[in-house]
């Protein structure tokens, strides 16, 4: 069955565009990315024995994904002998009108949330926001873009694509707003103190926290959350609703497995061996608890996940958010994450948009953001075949005609040139033409019509070299003969 995803209906080139004249973005996005790989890099250099782990936990994580089903309803047994409660969503619908009843039965006035994937891609911020239900994000990344009423540009760093000038921006229309006292300065330490200052008093009212979760342990009924800010412990212990929000391939066997597969997601996305905080939920607050809820429900997201169970597709669901494809890629490096269009972005959501929409969203993802680098398997701690996957997308998009007819017309015009000698040397041929037509100009804007102007609106033209390799050795061996 096939899941549903939000999406950025704009056309492709509107998004591409959008990115590539946003300079800060360009830049922000650029460094981040940049940093993490270098640090991831650097921690596996000076631990050699950090490859044995990371290969154990790609096995252990495959096994969990072929064991699902089971392993899910060992998860829910042991949650509910603790008295929480347990929900299988089948679609994003279905988890958000089982997590607005549950804010509704409590009467729920103000919701806390701490950093999560699914939920963006379910949409629950804008169902409860359309309830009359106020959520506040609690991690620094998603409180920023909430007041932005941006999508994360990153999957682990969510407010990427913005520097702490346009940040400082933000927070002070929002103190205005509020009619509290604006942070001092654009200085990262006066800029986390207002936050700070901002979210204290909303985990304190909240009637309601709202998780992701990291892994999900089925031997004991274990949620694992991974933070680098903390705020998870406070959306888990100080509301008295806690609902978390997790797709079911985030399944572990058990301990064992955890512990291995625990420290992939920090290493190959921050460079450490563990992020800063680890948090384990294991049922609500027991008598003579201090802290914790009084009530805990688990919703178990499908959303199109369990459908791609024994396809070549699989080793998807292996996927732990790490953000490393994302790293590496030179294409997100260049456009950002909004230019996917889709909650998912960079290599896996190439791949993950399409397969859990069933191509129904953003089907140009294979073909538009993809150079076929292969960095992006490179950078992959869990060993997702990406570009392989990127490549069967592709053929499944020319199978289906997913593709527009201009931009089959413009694939078999140029296959059919390029597939002989005699086409390839009229194509140079006409290409020089092109070039002199063009004087010394590069940007290639303007220079060519119909289907064509969009290739050049965004290339520089290189320069044909004035006789190619096989006119030159033509040219040679009849310079030979004559002798």
């Amino acid at each position: 069955m096939a899941g549903q995803l939000p999406y950025d209906n704009r056309p492709w080139p509107e998004r591409r565009d959008a990115a590539l004249q946003n300079q800060t973005m360009r830049h922000t996005i650029g460094f981040v990315t940049r940093r993490f790989t270098l640090i991831k890099g650097e921690i596996y250099r000076t631990s050699p024995d950090l490859e044995a782990s990371r290969k154990t936990a790609v096995g252990q994580k495959r096994q969990a994904i072929r064991d699902l089903p089971q392993l899910l309803e060992q998860f829910r047994n042991q949650v509910e002998r603790r008295g929480a409660h347990t929900y299988l969503a089948a679609q994003a619908q279905d988890a958000v009108d089982i997590a607005l009843n549950i804010a509704r039965s409590h009467q729920a006035e103000l919701v806390i949330k701490s950093k999560s994937m699914v939920t963006e891609e379910i949409e629950l911020n804008q169902a409860f926001e359309k309830a009359g239900i106020p959520v506040r994000e609690t991690d620094l990344g998603e409180y920023i873009i909430q007041l932005a009423k941006e999508r994360p540009s990153h999957i682990l760093a969510p407010a990427a694509h913005r520097n702490r000038h346009q940040v400082e921006e933000l927070f002070q229309a929002d103190a205005s707003r509020e009619k509290i006292s604006p942070p001092q300065s654009d200085e990262i330490e006066d800029l986390t103190r207002y936050a700070r200052s901002r979210l204290r008093q909303e985990f304190l009212r909240a009637d309601m926290g709202v998780t992701g979760g990291n892994f999900l342990v089925a031997e004991t009924g274990t949620l694992v959350l991974i933070t680098n800010e903390g705020n998870a412990d406070m959306v888990t212990s100080l509301p008295p609703v806690l609902v978390s929000i997790v797709g079911v391939e985030k399944i572990v066997r058990d301990w064992a497995s955890l512990t291995e597969i625990i420290q992939q997601p920090a290493m190959s996305g921050i460079g450490r061996h563990l992020s800063s905080y680890t948090t384990m939920i294991q049922g609500p607050k027991s008598p003579g608890s201090v802290e914790g809820p009084r009530e805990w429900h688990v919703i178990l997201v499908d959303n199109g996940r369990m459908a791609l169970r024994d396809t070549e597709f699989e080793d998807v669901l292996s996927c732990i958010r790490c953000g490393a494809c994302l790293n590496a890629c030179p294409v997100f490096r260049e456009v950002g994450g909004h230019a996917y269009g889709s909650v998912y972005p960079g290599p896996i959501g190439i791949v993950e948009t399409p397969l859990l929409t069933d191509f129904q969203v953003l089907p140009e993802l294979p073909s538009a953001l993809c150079t076929l680098c292969h960095a992006c398997q490179e950078a992959c701690p869990m060993d997702i075949a990406l570009p392989d996957h990127i490549i069967s997308l592709r053929h499944t998009i020319v199978k289906r005609h997913l593709n527009s007819s201009t931009v089959n017309w413009t694939l078999r015009t140029w296959a059919r040139f390029w597939s002989t000698p005699g086409g390839y040397r009229r194509s140079i041929s006409l290409a020089r033409v092109m070039q002199r037509l063009s004087g010394k100009k590069r940007n290639a804007q303007g220079l060519f019509p119909g289907i064509f102007a969009g290739w050049g609106q965004t290339r520089e033209i290189p320069q044909v070299a004035p006789k190619t390799f096989h006119e030159w050795w033509q040219e040679w061996k009849e310079r030979a003969e004559e002798k």
